[in-house]
């Protein structure tokens, strides 16, 4: 048994019996996930990015096992999240696979979207069976889970029935408060941007309460990583495109248009979201590299 496993130590021990899988928690759990997917699938078709389903949905197993079915089973509550999170994950497996399927011209019809969905599911569900030892015991303290993290502590605090979980409610309520007032009555711009013509780009950020959190979730050395890496987008390679891309004379792929026409954010939207994406392939491509020996072993081991 290596140091990793000595360290961890789960929140209920393994010799404590308590409810986990009932028809209660099952049920609110297909419920949520149901919910999270649909509104995944919308959101990520219509914006191209996903919502947490864990956060809210340890919250709201945690808020109705306790009001409606008199429970404070953290086991129950912690399966609720996870099931409604599963949710979650099949909708990315849909928005970001399905459409360049329809794009390439092939028909979907309900039934084979459906079974797609499934079968991928199942194939997700195998996969993870034999890297669970390695991803939730071996790596424990070096893998951030920002998500697991928030889940973690609403249930925590939840079950605990301190302080705790009351500044979570608070700390929500005051999100939603936010979100009203700058997206639902536009008091403020949650996305103002500044164009700084001298340099050739601009600069600007999210101003939403869920950016806030996930800040204080993965911590400021992530945070400051994510911060440099706009620094060297929107200062280094968009002044840099366009300077170096200021005599071309016809568009350069993959844009229309020529680059000395171009704004900062058609430059990004153009040449420096593939950089990034590049740069994350990359990134997983050597992660997955120097993962390979404990990948090997879990699945050996399983």
């Amino acid at each position: 048994m290596n140091e990793k496993k000595k360290q961890f130590k789960p929140f209920i021990s393994m010799d404590t019996v308590m409810s986990e899988a009932t028809t209660v928690s099952v049920g609110l759990g297909i419920l949520f996930a149901v919910i999270f997917a649909a509104s995944n699938v919308y959101l990520g078709l219509k914006t191209g990015i996903t919502i947490a389903a864990a956060i809210p949905a340890a919250i709201l197993g945690t808020g109705v096992l306790k009001a409606v079915f008199k429970k404070n089973s953290i086991l129950e509550a912690n399966l609720v999240a996870s099931v409604a999170a599963v949710g979650e994950s099949l909708a990315g497996g849909i928005i970001f696979t399905l459409p360049a399927i329809i794009i390439w011209g092939h028909d979907l019809s309900m039934l084979s979207i459906a079974i797609i969905t499934i079968l991928g599911g199942l194939i997700g569900i195998l996969f993870v069976v034999p890297f669970r030892e390695y991803l939730i015991v071996e790596e424990h303290g070096i893998l951030l889970f920002p998500e697991s993290v928030a889940a973690y502590e609403i249930l925590v605090n939840a079950n605990k029935g301190g302080e705790g979980f009351k500044t979570v409610l608070k700390g929500l309520g005051m999100g939603g408060i936010f979100k009203f007032l700058s997206g639902g009555l536009g008091l403020w711009s949650e996305g103002p941007t500044w164009v700084i013509a001298k340099l050739g780009t601009a600069f600007g950020f999210n101003a939403v309460a869920s950016l806030l959190g996930v800040g204080f979730i993965v911590g400021t050395g992530v945070a400051i990583l994510m911060f440099s890496g706009a620094l060297l987008a929107w200062f280094g390679f968009i002044p840099l495109i366009k300077f170096i891309g200021a005599g071309a004379s016809s568009p350069i792929f993959p844009a229309t248009k020529l680059i000395s026409e171009m704004s900062a954010i058609e430059i990004w939207s153009n040449y420096i979201r593939y950089i990034g994406a590049g740069g994350v392939a990359a990134g997983g491509f050597i992660s997955l590299a120097k993962s390979a020996p404990a990948i090997i072993g879990s699945f050996k081991e399983a």
